[in-house]
């Protein structure tokens, strides 16, 4: 495993250029004003992560540069990266292997065997038509069928390169799909709506690449400067239509629907998932 030696992750220099920026709007101008609790917490863990993250230091610096962007759409990307990697080190017991950045598109991680498939994290960030509407200081109108288009996006353009590598390397290939859009964290229950598209009578996953093996949707807070994700509002969605198919059980953290809508319920009834 290897152990970064050089400058830490929001080092001095870093908290100075947070500090200057401190009165626009952003996630660092929420760690700063709360920096001896929360914020402080929140940086540390994510430092923590840094640290043990298995690529060699200079693999790493992409990572660094996106994780200490203070624009909140590189950040955000970086961390759900870290994220994904924290929680199948310390709830699913399997190995994942970081893949280093390339010349050409490709899955952020392997799952090792013998449980041998890709992971490619993406996020879905608020819209921009969402941004204008808050802008003009209206209220943005619930439209999950916005979100399942916006999300499905990233399948067919976005993120097509990644999933293809999968298959031609024969193996299966999950993508995970961090939700920060405007109702995200609402309650809303979208993660129902998204599986009737998918698995219900209308099949979607008929209109998806069959590289895609699963999709997991996953929704995430800070709490108390802790990363944690619901276990009661993600879900993890099985493609029976996928070129190479996951087993069921492959994300036993989450509920995991397949087929006809029939769901396997999580290991644990916990409604957060603490990192």
């Amino acid at each position: 495993m290897s152990i970064s030696r050089g400058q830490p992750l929001f080092n001095e220099d870093w908290l100075q250029r947070a500090r200057a920026a401190k009165g626009k709007n952003g996630w660092a101008a929420e760690v700063i004003s709360a920096l001896g609790t929360t914020g402080g917490i929140y940086l540390s863990c994510l430092r923590h992560w840094f640290e043990l993250f298995p690529l060699k230091l200079k693999e790493k610096n992409g990572l660094r540069t996106r994780l200490e962007s203070l624009k909140v759409e590189d950040h955000l990307g970086a961390v759900n990266e870290l994220t994904w990697w924290a929680l199948m080190q310390q709830h699913q017991g399997v190995k994942i292997a970081p893949l280093p950045a390339a010349a050409s598109p490709r899955p952020d991680f392997q799952v090792l065997p013998p449980a041998d498939y890709y992971v490619e994290v993406s996020t879905l960030n608020v819209s921009q038509q969402d941004q204008a509407t808050f802008q003009r200081g209206a209220s943005v109108a619930l439209n999950h069928a916005e979100t399942i288009r916006r999300l499905l996006g990233k399948l067919t353009t976005e993120k097509k390169s990644q999933l293809r590598y999968a298959l031609d390397k024969g193996k299966a290939a999950a993508l995970v799909v961090f939700d920060y859009t405007t109702w995200s964290g609402m309650g809303t229950r979208f993660f129902r709506e998204l599986g009737e598209y998918l698995l219900g009578a209308r099949i979607g996953f008929a209109s998806c690449p069959a590289e895609l093996s699963a999709l997991i949707y996953v929704e995430r807070k800070v709490l108390d400067g802790h990363i944690v994700l619901s276990r009661d509002r993600s879900a993890a969605y099985c493609n029976p239509l996928a070129a190479y198919r996951l087993p069921s059980g492959t994300f036993p953290m989450f509920q995991e629907y397949s087929s006809r809508m029939v769901v396997t319920e999580p290991q644990s009834s916990d409604s957060w998932i603490r990192l």
